[in-house]
């Protein structure tokens, strides 16, 4: 069937049942406040079970729901942390009933609203897990500063890991493993029901780093997240879900008066690393004198006299090193009527990294007549400037809209690093071993030529949605959600003449790229519910839903670059030689979607469902792909015949079935050709084509099927909670490049459906209040999480890379090398020689590139009502990471292993193994690198109010927090997750020239108004 008519078939059905009906109905209010200190509930969501009316409280607690139809409802109370209460209430005809809620914190909220493809669901519907983070409590006291600091350790299964140290750079996502070879395995991202793009990008070479879109988004305006975490939760958002899903919710107004928030922070930002020595053996023979390698000694080509070690970033007196800094400075207001509600924010921010370049060295530069820019002076350096507007109206009893505006503009400057051996860190790792050396203390290059290039990027982001839900009948509700996120980006690479880069940079180059890239989202759904309790089953309500989405993804853009640019100049127009490139990029998915849910005694719920999409990446010969997906959760403690336990005061099974899927890359399947230069029988050069890439008509998407089951259960008065899942997921179809006959003349290989994968793991949260008095509280979350990744087939094809390889059998990306079979000091002369190791001949799998474990500490301590203390701790393990700066280093003859017979023989063996044997294995670079992670630490002072109403405020804080305060690891490298190829990269953990962690501290000001 045609997508099209699909989709207008549903369009249709929902229009024709939207006519008016007339009924007698009634109004509800009340008020809902804390049970222990009988506060108000501000936020705390009010909604009648079963239709789609409900109200937020407003700052005294109170709510109204009006045009309620008349009869027995069952009123539901709900706000994050504390546990939904029910109270049955009869409406009548003009009157208006009266109930109020005292609600009492818990540790796991069975009953809180999530939001979910279909709009706002009751968790407990759900037979699927579903991680949720409390945004807005925790921005107010822990060290964040990007939507990544957000994410990490909050959630089990979802691992976030920071590629570097630079300032900006983006991090990478996954959940619950990797399925995909050769597509991203980055999750889908919703900004209030708007897919926005979420790519790690940068368009120009700098080096392995890349900042993410993911972090334009500003922490402060979000309310809550939820996160999808597979398949089985997922289908209901199609193809280019099987990663997953993060949705963001962002802030909205609260009926009242108008309420002012402003924040002020500032702190230090602090290179705290200790980096690698440049070693150098000295000699009295000729030609050796600083260069007296334990191999040419061991040979009898020099004798060593002594060694000279040193390594300038450590030297206080000479090193860039210098402390940046972080400012930011914000306020927001929010208030409204029963009717009308807004929020308006606007913050700036500030950073830079913990480089400076050194006055000598900018004299060097203006002497030479290079434009000495803000950039150059701080290479490391990001402002940004966020704007909100949320505004939603009740336009009548049974409609509602909403319209959620953002915008930011940010300014990032980037400095050489990772991956290039022409970067900042490079020339210090590749310097000389003397400290009397000035000359020698930089490798491939001095700050002065180092500092006198640019890379910059500029953005521009406007992110737009508007929601309106209408319920024209008791039993119908409609929702239609219509979007679109807008980004212009335009990145910048300039190199000055004559700065020592090799190659036509050092003629003087600028590179100048742009990007625009739109994404556009429409998402409408019916939903049909009737209580068949009279007519078929007591206790029996249906649920039927229908729905329609269509998404659409356009990038255009140019690059343009200039050669041979004269000093004193930065313009592509002065260049010598110029070229240009054209960028066109678009994709499209339409689907449709039938979910059917019956639900008995509001404790067992059963889900049924099933999408069909198609998209513009599929082969021409491929028809729609279908996913369904069953459910199933099932509070069992309610069941009269469950036996009562003393703690156990809620329990909850829960199973789940479904499939999503991945796209595969725009013009995979289609066949493309080439342009080429051809010349005619009049010796005239023409334009000429060829085959480019073959394509693949029947390219289908890869298909992901998960099986996950668990339970949830709340004790001990709701002051301990736990969370249990085992999930099995597969990827089948995963996509591969296929080698193709020479003969063919066109491109060497075609994209092809034949690969599968497989991820199975568990996780668990325990989350509880050790301790909770009156004076003080102890509140401690600890979750964790296992996975086991395998490439399970690749069809006819052979094992895939070297040293990260795809072997059937094996992780995704794992670790392989020939092996270091044996090696010992068998002359006792403190050499490990060329002939004392022994190697394996044949690749050897090492182990997995991705954590297979993981755990989290998180841990507040609150005491007198005024002080508060928050700490976070994370732990990865079972898996390595390469250590490839050091093996570059021993290329170049400067590490220890290779100089110092002090050197342990383990170092010293592969040294030798990667550098003098022609094997040149990595065997002993491909460390293990479990560790444990000090990630935050926060200490808030609640002011009193009487101090505050000194600064004319209702409420203030102070809060110090710490972020990347300490690393507990074997591993020998700078950091063990850090990744040279930036946090695009699928799989890797390499690190190579990567700037590490730095520390941040900042203190944060808030008073509310």
């Amino acid at each position: 069937m045609n997508v099209r008519r699909l989709v207008l078939s549903v369009l249709g059905a929902a229009l024709l049942a939207m006519p008016a009906a007339a009924q007698n109905t009634g109004n509800i209010t009340g008020r809902v406040q804390d049970a222990a200190t009988l506060q108000p509930l501000a936020g705390a969501q009010v909604v009648i079970d079963g239709l789609n009316i409900g109200a937020l409280a407003n700052s005294e607690g109170r709510f109204l729901l009006t045009n309620v139809p008349t009869g027995t409802h069952t009123l539901r109370a709900v706000v994050i942390g504390y546990g939904a209460a029910t109270q049955q209430v009869t409406v009548s005809a003009g009157q208006t009933a009266v109930v109020d809620f005292s609600l009492s914190e818990t540790a796991i909220a069975l009953d809180a609203l999530v939001v979910t493809a279909l709009g706002e669901q009751r968790k407990v519907e759900l037979g699927n897990a579903v991680g949720t983070i409390a945004a807005s409590e925790v921005v107010q006291v822990a060290p964040i500063t990007n939507i990544a600091d957000l994410l990490q350790g909050r959630t089990a299964g979802v691992q976030i890991a920071n590629a570097s140290g630079t300032t900006g750079m983006g991090s990478r996502i996954r959940i619950r493993g990797a399925n995909s070879i050769s597509l991203s395995n980055e999750p889908l991202i919703y900004v209030d029901g708007v897919r926005v793009n979420n790519s790690q990008s940068f368009t120009l070479y700098s080096g392995g780093q890349e900042p993410s879109r993911l972090n334009d988004f500003n922490p402060e305006d979000i309310e809550s997240i939820e996160i999808v975490k597979g398949p089985a939760a997922a289908t209901l958002y199609g193809t280019e879900a099987a990663n997953g899903v993060i949705r963001i919710t962002t802030k909205r107004g609260r009926a009242g008066e108008a309420r002012w928030n402003f924040w002020a922070e500032s702190g230090l930002i602090q290179e705290p690393n200790t980096y690698p020595l440049n070693f150098a053996g000295l000699s009295n023979d000729a030609g050796f004198e600083d260069f007296c390698l334990l191999d040419f000694e061991e040979r009898g080509f020099c004798t060593q006299t002594g060694l000279s070690s040193y390594q300038i970033l450590n030297d206080e007196a000479n090193s860039p090193k210098e402390d940046g800094y972080r400012n930011q400075f914000g306020a927001s207001v929010s208030g409204g009527t029963d009717r009308v509600d807004y929020y308006l924010s606007a913050e700036w921010e500030g950073q830079t990294g913990p480089w400076k370049l050194p006055d000598v060295d900018r004299e060097k530069l203006e002497d030479r007549g290079v434009p000495i820019g803000r950039n150059q002076v701080r290479p490391e350096s990001l402002e940004r400037v966020s704007l909100r507007s949320n505004v939603n109206a009740q336009i009548s009893e049974n409609a509602d809209v909403g319209v959620r505006l953002g915008f930011v503009s940010s300014d990032l400057s980037l400095m050489g690093n990772d991956n290039n051996s022409f970067g900042f860190l490079p020339s210090a790792f590749f310097g000389g071993a003397f400290e009397d050396d000035p000359d020698s203390w930089w490798g491939f290059q001095s700050p002065a030529e180092l500092f006198g290039r640019e890379f910059t990027q500029a953005v521009e982001r406007f992110t737009a949605s508007t929601t309106a839900n209408y319920s024209p009948l008791d039993w119908l509700d409609t929702r239609a959600s219509v979007g679109l996120d807008y980004s212009a980006q335009e990145d910048i690479s300039f190199f000055a003449r004559d700065i020592g880069v090799p190659g036509q940079s050092n003629l003087g180059r600028k590179d100048r790229n742009f990007r625009n890239r739109y994404q556009y989202t429409f998402d409408a759904n019916a939903t049909a519910t009737f209580d068949l309790s009279e007519s078929v089953f007591d206790g029996l309500i249906s649920k039927t839903s229908v729905g329609t989405q269509y998404f659409r993804n356009v990038t255009r853009g140019t690059d343009s670059w200039g050669i041979d640019i004269v000093n004193g100049g930065s313009s592509i127009a002065i260049a010598a030689e110029t070229f240009s490139n054209e960028v066109n990029f678009e994709s499209k998915t339409a689907g449709v979607f039938v979910e059917q849910q019956f639900s008995f005694n509001d404790r067992l719920f059963l889900t049924g469902a099933v999408r069909a999409d198609d998209n513009s990446a599929f082969g021409q010969d491929f028809d729609l792909i279908y996913y369904p997906k069953a459910s199933l959760s099932y509070v069992i403690s309610e069941e009269d015949f469950f036996p009562e336990v003393g703690f156990l005061d809620q329990l909850r099974f829960r199973v789940a079935w479904g499939k999503s899927g991945l796209q595969p890359g725009a013009t995979a399947a289609i066949q493309t050709l080439a342009a080429n230069p051809i010349v005619d029988p009049g010796d005239n050069v023409i334009s000429g084509v060829s085959i480019g890439e073959v394509g693949n008509n029947l390219l289908e998407p890869e298909e992901s099927s998960e099986l996950e089951m668990g339970f949830d259960a709340d004790l001990f008065g709701g002051r301990a909670g736990i969370e249990f899942t085992y999930y099995d997921k597969k990827s089948d179809g995963t996509l591969i490049q296929a080698p193709l006959a020479p003969s063919l003349g066109a491109s060497a290989s075609r994209w092809v459906n034949i690969g599968e994968t497989s991820n199975k793991g568990i996780e668990a949260l325990l989350s509880t209040a050790i301790v909770d008095t009156d004076n003080w509280t102890w509140d401690v979350t600890l979750s964790g999480s296992i996975n086991e990744n395998e490439l399970v087939s690749l069809g006819d094809n052979d094992p895939i890379g070297t040293t990260e390889r795809f072997v059937p059998g094996y992780p995704l990306g794992g670790y392989w090398a020939e092996p270091i079979l044996d090696y010992g000091d068998a002359n006792g002369d403190g050499i490990i020689g060329r002939d004392e190791i022994s190697m394996g001949d044949t690749l050897e799998f090492i182990g997995s590139s991705f954590p297979e474990r993981e755990a989290t500490l998180g841990t507040t301590v609150s005491f007198m009502d005024r002080f508060q203390v928050r700490a976070l701790f994370e732990h990865r393990g079972d898996y390595y990471a390469n250590n490839f700066t050091e093996a570059f280093r021993c290329r170049f003859r400067l590490c220890r292993a290779l100089v110092d017979r002090d050197t342990p023989d383990w170092e010293q063996a592969r040294a030798v193994a990667y550098v003098l044997d022609g094997s040149q294995s990595l065997d002993g670079y491909i460390e293990k690198a479990d560790f444990i992670k000090f990630r935050e630490l926060a200490f808030t002072f609640f002011v009193p109010s009487d101090w505050a109403q000194a600064f004319r405020a209702s409420n203030a804080t102070v809060t110090l927090t710490g972020r990347n305060l300490a690393t507990w690891t074997d591993y020998t490298g700078m950091d063990p997750e850090i990744n040279s190829a930036g946090s695009s990269d699928n799989f890797g953990t390499s690190e190579f020239l990567t700037q590490p962690p730095v520390r941040l501290w900042t203190l944060r000001f808030s008073f509310g108004f």
